[in-house]
């Protein structure tokens, strides 16, 4: 039986050796889930690693921004 990954491709195999740990994944900063970390795209919702990548930094550095501010904003409270 061969196993499917979501896109309908066959899923990679590994073999299963004792004291082995599993492969490293990362999250799709789109969507998420588990991926390989040499994907491009991701297979569950499609995104560009890259560019979803770039918006979560953004995305990070304004909270960070905001934070900051708030900080501000309550010592002078």
């Amino acid at each position: 039986m061969t196993v499917r990954a979501p896109d309908g491709k066959p899923a990679p195999r590994f073999a299963r050796v004792k004291g082995r740990l599993p492969p490293h994944l990362v999250r799709c900063p789109g969507c998420g889930q588990h991926l390989y970390p040499n994907a491009r795209l991701c297979p569950h919702c499609g995104g560009d690693l890259v560019k979803l990548g770039q918006r979560q930094a953004a995305a990070i550095r304004r909270a960070q921004k905001a934070l900051a501010t708030l900080g501000r904003v309550l010592s002078k409270a």
